[in-house]
């Protein structure tokens, strides 16, 4: 950054240098021009009158007596000239009575003011100036003047290095000072580069330590939380595989003992072998069910899944629900209640919706003892439709409740074995519900049971 800067400052200073330069002498040029012409047209007005009746005898001492006065007045050489572009004067006594054929002069018999610069090795840089002399509107001749601009160079000249000098002292403080507010500016950076390359290297959760108050203290806050959350992520990665290996290879492990025994039962009775082919059958649909589970995660978490918003009474939803798992309450004699407060309806995804409670329900049965109670409330409040599922099971310990909705959590993995639970089901309804811009609320007390609280805007 500090090179950049500097090639920018040396450029600027080239570019800065030339058009000053080119500006100052152009305006101290026009300026002398200007004067050169007033002189001209003074020196004009005082021979206009003899001019116009030349007469070499009588006058040509006196017009060089002009020349000579003005030409050490304005250290310049004078030459007066008659229509005829003949000298008839000349204040270095060189050209008297010679033709001088040149374009000032040239335009200058036209009526018109005739100027140039020029350069000779002789004598350096001239200015050109060739006056009309008029005398009753009548053109008689020219002044012409040739004036030395050497000084005016040499004075722009001089102007301009100190100019540089000044410009290059300016562009030295600015780098020195470039150079330290870089440094300022790229100690906090410079200790990004560290935890970067550790990163990199896959050593996750690496923070940097930015002491200042401004901009960098927020950019290293915004690092240290990104490489502490990659470092959950990555934590979480590691646990989500190992639990997808152990829930996968304990459903393969018992179809594998199931079917040696099969093998080296040889004469087996056809009891027996259907007892083991349900087992194994069980598996395949426990397998199965975990594989099925493990998808449907996979797409919520990609936002593969299209909502199939449908304006539907959430109520007839819950019917259909409890009508479909009383079957697996009475097995366990478990009441299965269902309070209807209100009527409501609203626009939701009921298939997404109704596997969100049918997990929900399905584990307050589950985790219920034999002859519990299981009891769906459904009710408005405020902007939210609530569905209420309260059970009379085992309870959640308070530690754990933070933790339930986590993908293979199990608050107690004994008791979710023996119920064949995946620990992905509370998940998966977690994420139905927030794409639905809803939230779950849990309270439990350890054997007292559990009452979750879904809560969907009425408006989506």
């Amino acid at each position: 950054m500090l090179s950049t800067y500097l090639i920018l400052i040396v450029i600027l200073f080239f570019i800065l240098t030339n058009i000053i330069t080119d500006y100052l002498l152009q305006w101290h040029i026009e300026d002398k021009q200007e004067q050169v012409i007033q002189d001209s047209e003074i020196i004009a007005d005082d021979i206009s009158y003899y001019l116009s009746v030349y007469d070499s005898s009588v006058y040509k001492t006196y017009l060089k007596s002009i020349a000579n006065k003005y030409g050490e007045t304005l250290n310049s050489r004078i030459i007066i000239l008659d229509q005829d572009k003949r000298v008839v004067a000349d204040s270095n006594d060189e050209f008297n009575f010679e033709s001088l054929d040149l374009i000032e002069i040239e335009e200058s018999l036209k009526g018109k003011t005739g100027t140039g610069n020029y350069y000779f090795n002789d004598i350096g840089n001239v200015i050109y100036t060739a006056f009309p002399v008029v005398f009753e509107d009548e053109i008689n001749g020219t002044v012409f003047i040739s004036s030395s601009i050497n000084s005016l160079y040499e004075n722009v000249n001089d102007l301009i290095n100190r100019l540089k000098i000044l410009i290059l002292t300016v562009s030295f403080l600015i780098i020195i000072g470039l150079y330290i507010l870089t440094n300022i500016f790229l100690k906090p950076i410079n200790k990004f580069f560290p935890a970067i390359e550790s990163i990199k290297k896959g050593e996750l959760g690496k923070k940097v330590e930015i002491n200042t108050r401004d901009e960098f203290h927020l950019l290293g806050e915004a690092f240290n939380s990104m490489s502490i959350r990659l470092n959950e992520v990555d934590e979480e990665r590691e646990a989500f595989v190992a639990n997808v290996s152990h829930e996968l290879k304990t459903p393969l492990a018992s179809i594998k003992l199931l079917s040696e025994n099969l093998l080296l039962q040889e004469h087996a009775e056809e009891k027996i072998y259907k007892e083991f082919l349900k087992d194994i059958n069980d598996e395949v649909d426990r397998l199965n069910n975990i594989v099925n589970e493990l998808l449907s995660l996979v797409d919520l978490d990609k936002n593969k899944l299209i909502l199939n918003y449908q304006t539907t009474y959430l109520n007839y939803i819950l019917e259909k629900i409890v009508e479909q798992l009383r079957p697996l309450a009475k097995e366990k004699n478990i009441k299965l209640i269902l309070e209807e407060k209100d009527r409501i309806q609203l626009k939701i995804d009921k298939d997404k919706i109704k596997q969100a409670i049918i997990n929900i329900i399905h584990n307050g049965i589950k985790y219920s003892d034999n002859g519990g109670r299981v009891k769906i409330s459904i009710y408005s409040e405020k902007d939210n439709a609530v569905i209420k599922v309260s059970d009379s099971g085992y309870g959640i310990p308070k530690e754990s409740i933070p933790y339930i909705f986590d993908r293979f959590y199990r608050v107690d993995k004994a008791r979710s074995r023996r119920t064949g639970g995946t620990g992905l089901g509370l998940s998966i309804s977690k994420q139905i519900i927030n794409m639905h811009h809803g939230t779950i609320e849990v309270k439990s007390r350890v054997g007292k049971g559990t009452t979750f609280y879904i809560k969907i805007p009425l408006d989506i």
